[in-house]
Protein backbone atom coordinates (compact mmCIF):
# COMPACT_ATOMS: atom_id res chain seq x y z
CA UNK A 1 0.00 0.00 0.00
CA UNK A 2 1.40 3.17 -1.06
CA UNK A 3 1.67 6.51 1.18
CA UNK A 4 -0.79 8.05 -1.20
CA UNK A 5 -2.84 5.67 -0.31
CA UNK A 6 -3.10 5.94 3.11
CA UNK A 7 -2.97 9.55 2.90
CA UNK A 8 -6.09 9.43 0.77
CA UNK A 9 -8.05 6.95 3.20
CA UNK A 10 -6.60 9.10 5.96
CA UNK A 11 -8.35 12.40 4.36
CA UNK A 12 -11.38 10.47 3.84
CA UNK A 13 -11.46 9.42 7.74
CA UNK A 14 -11.00 13.03 8.76
CA UNK A 15 -13.40 14.37 6.18
CA UNK A 16 -15.90 11.62 7.98
CA UNK A 17 -15.20 12.89 11.43
CA UNK A 18 -15.12 16.10 10.59
CA UNK A 19 -18.89 15.94 9.12
CA UNK A 20 -19.77 13.88 12.49
CA UNK A 21 -18.33 16.00 14.55
CA UNK A 22 -20.60 19.19 13.08
CA UNK A 23 -23.82 16.81 12.39
CA UNK A 24 -22.79 16.44 16.22
CA UNK A 25 -22.08 12.73 17.91
CA UNK A 26 -24.15 9.80 16.88
CA UNK A 27 -26.19 7.95 19.46
CA UNK A 28 -26.75 3.96 19.25
CA UNK A 29 -25.54 4.36 15.81
CA UNK A 30 -27.20 1.39 14.28
CA UNK A 31 -25.55 -1.67 12.84
CA UNK A 32 -26.51 -1.11 9.45
CA UNK A 33 -25.16 2.04 9.57
CA UNK A 34 -21.75 0.58 11.13
CA UNK A 35 -22.00 -2.00 8.62
CA UNK A 36 -22.33 0.34 5.49
CA UNK A 37 -19.48 2.59 6.92
CA UNK A 38 -17.28 -0.61 7.08
CA UNK A 39 -18.59 -1.95 3.34
CA UNK A 40 -17.13 1.44 2.49
CA UNK A 41 -13.95 1.17 4.27
CA UNK A 42 -13.81 -2.35 2.47
CA UNK A 43 -14.28 -0.80 -1.36
CA UNK A 44 -11.59 1.78 -0.42
CA UNK A 45 -8.67 -0.93 0.73
CA UNK A 46 -9.78 -3.79 -2.20
CA UNK A 47 -6.72 -5.72 -4.39
CA UNK A 48 -6.77 -4.65 -7.74
CA UNK A 49 -4.53 -7.66 -9.81
CA UNK A 50 -4.70 -6.50 -13.11
CA UNK A 51 -6.27 -3.77 -13.69
CA UNK A 52 -9.51 -5.82 -12.40
CA UNK A 53 -10.51 -5.66 -8.59
CA UNK A 54 -11.06 -8.91 -5.94
CA UNK A 55 -13.34 -8.85 -3.67
CA UNK A 56 -10.37 -9.08 -1.01
CA UNK A 57 -7.80 -7.22 1.05
CA UNK A 58 -4.58 -7.96 1.98
CA UNK A 59 -3.89 -8.60 6.10
CA UNK A 60 -0.96 -6.18 5.51
CA UNK A 61 -2.86 -3.53 3.95
CA UNK A 62 -5.24 -3.44 6.53
CA UNK A 63 -2.44 -3.87 9.70
CA UNK A 64 -0.70 -0.53 7.78
CA UNK A 65 -3.50 1.60 8.13
CA UNK A 66 -4.43 0.59 11.88
CA UNK A 67 -0.70 1.50 12.28
CA UNK A 68 -1.12 4.67 10.64
CA UNK A 69 -4.25 5.60 12.51
CA UNK A 70 -2.32 4.59 15.70
CA UNK A 71 -5.29 2.00 16.53
CA UNK A 72 -1.81 0.18 17.99
CA UNK A 73 -1.11 3.09 20.61
CA UNK A 74 -5.17 4.11 21.14
CA UNK A 75 -7.05 1.46 20.96
CA UNK A 76 -4.11 -1.16 22.18
CA UNK A 77 -6.17 -4.48 23.26
CA UNK A 78 -8.27 -4.28 19.82
CA UNK A 79 -5.12 -3.72 18.08
CA UNK A 80 -3.47 -7.50 19.39
CA UNK A 81 -7.08 -8.88 19.03
CA UNK A 82 -6.44 -7.91 15.10
CA UNK A 83 -3.25 -9.14 14.93
CA UNK A 84 -3.60 -12.25 16.72
CA UNK A 85 -7.19 -12.84 14.74
CA UNK A 86 -5.10 -12.20 11.54
CA UNK A 87 -2.14 -14.50 12.40
CA UNK A 88 -4.73 -17.41 12.62
CA UNK A 89 -5.89 -16.83 8.95
CA UNK A 90 -3.82 -19.04 6.18
CA UNK A 91 -4.81 -16.70 3.44
CA UNK A 92 -2.84 -13.46 2.75
CA UNK A 93 -6.18 -11.79 2.40
CA UNK A 94 -9.80 -11.33 3.96
CA UNK A 95 -13.24 -11.55 2.02
CA UNK A 96 -15.66 -8.76 2.71
CA UNK A 97 -17.76 -11.10 5.23
CA UNK A 98 -14.17 -11.56 6.90
CA UNK A 99 -13.33 -8.14 7.30
CA UNK A 100 -16.96 -7.34 8.46
CA UNK A 101 -16.79 -10.11 11.15
CA UNK A 102 -13.85 -8.79 12.39
CA UNK A 103 -15.37 -5.63 13.65
CA UNK A 104 -19.05 -6.46 13.90
CA UNK A 105 -18.57 -9.30 15.61
CA UNK A 106 -15.24 -9.91 17.52
CA UNK A 107 -14.72 -13.38 18.92
CA UNK A 108 -13.36 -12.39 22.57
CA UNK A 109 -13.01 -15.19 24.87
CA UNK A 110 -12.54 -14.63 28.73
CA UNK A 111 -12.94 -18.34 29.05
CA UNK A 112 -9.75 -18.63 30.84
CA UNK A 113 -10.26 -15.75 33.45
CA UNK A 114 -10.01 -16.69 36.61
CA UNK A 115 -13.00 -16.77 38.90
CA UNK A 116 -11.36 -14.25 41.07
CA UNK A 117 -10.40 -11.55 38.33
CA UNK A 118 -13.98 -12.01 37.01
CA UNK A 119 -15.35 -11.72 40.88
CA UNK A 120 -13.45 -8.63 40.81
CA UNK A 121 -14.77 -6.82 37.25
CA UNK A 122 -17.95 -8.11 38.72
CA UNK A 123 -17.35 -6.60 41.97
CA UNK A 124 -17.19 -3.45 40.46
CA UNK A 125 -20.83 -2.78 39.44
CA UNK A 126 -22.33 -4.40 42.36
CA UNK A 127 -22.14 -1.50 44.20
CA UNK A 128 -24.55 -2.56 47.03
CA UNK A 129 -22.95 -5.99 47.68
CA UNK A 130 -26.24 -7.76 46.95
CA UNK A 131 -24.94 -10.28 44.22
CA UNK A 132 -26.38 -8.22 41.20
CA UNK A 133 -26.59 -4.96 39.77
CA UNK A 134 -29.20 -2.83 38.47
CA UNK A 135 -29.37 -0.15 35.37
CA UNK A 136 -29.40 2.32 38.39
CA UNK A 137 -26.13 0.85 39.49
CA UNK A 138 -24.38 0.78 36.14
CA UNK A 139 -25.54 4.38 35.52
CA UNK A 140 -23.92 5.45 38.55
CA UNK A 141 -21.03 4.68 37.25
CA UNK A 142 -21.38 5.04 33.58
CA UNK A 143 -22.36 8.83 34.74
CA UNK A 144 -18.64 9.20 36.10
CA UNK A 145 -17.14 8.81 32.76
CA UNK A 146 -15.80 11.55 30.27
CA UNK A 147 -18.14 9.95 27.55
CA UNK A 148 -21.42 10.53 29.43
CA UNK A 149 -20.06 14.14 30.82
CA UNK A 150 -19.39 15.18 26.86
CA UNK A 151 -22.95 14.42 26.22
CA UNK A 152 -25.66 16.90 25.90
CA UNK A 153 -28.72 16.84 28.15
CA UNK A 154 -30.72 15.24 25.53
CA UNK A 155 -28.51 12.77 24.59
CA UNK A 156 -27.83 11.67 28.45
CA UNK A 157 -31.77 10.67 28.06
CA UNK A 158 -31.43 9.10 25.48
CA UNK A 159 -28.63 6.70 26.69
CA UNK A 160 -30.25 6.24 29.81
CA UNK A 161 -33.49 5.31 28.72
CA UNK A 162 -31.27 2.81 26.15
CA UNK A 163 -29.40 1.14 29.18
CA UNK A 164 -32.61 0.69 31.03
CA UNK A 165 -34.11 -0.85 28.62
CA UNK A 166 -31.47 -3.02 27.94
CA UNK A 167 -31.60 -4.25 31.37
CA UNK A 168 -35.24 -5.02 30.93
CA UNK A 169 -34.50 -7.09 27.77
CA UNK A 170 -31.09 -8.66 29.52
CA UNK A 171 -33.11 -9.83 32.58
CA UNK A 172 -36.93 -9.12 32.33
CA UNK A 173 -38.13 -10.85 35.71
CA UNK A 174 -36.07 -8.81 38.19
CA UNK A 175 -34.22 -6.11 35.70
CA UNK A 176 -30.83 -6.79 37.61
CA UNK A 177 -27.62 -8.43 36.33
CA UNK A 178 -26.03 -11.65 38.28
CA UNK A 179 -22.99 -13.40 37.72
CA UNK A 180 -24.04 -15.83 35.43
CA UNK A 181 -25.74 -13.34 33.20
CA UNK A 182 -22.72 -10.93 33.68
CA UNK A 183 -20.34 -14.09 32.71
CA UNK A 184 -22.78 -14.52 29.79
CA UNK A 185 -22.48 -10.65 28.25
CA UNK A 186 -18.88 -11.13 28.41
CA UNK A 187 -18.46 -14.03 26.54
CA UNK A 188 -20.82 -12.86 24.14
CA UNK A 189 -23.62 -15.67 24.91
CA UNK A 190 -26.23 -13.95 26.16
Amino acid sequence: MSQQSLSQISQHSQQQQHQNQQQGPKIGSSIEDITQDLEELFESLKIEKQGQQVEQIEKSTLLALLLYLNIDKSETQFFNYVVRTLDQLQSTTLSKDQFKQLFLDPQINTDNLKSEEFAQIFSVFDLQKKGSFSAEDFLRLYKETSEYLNLNENQKQQVEARIKKDFEIISPEHKEITPIEFFKIINNQG
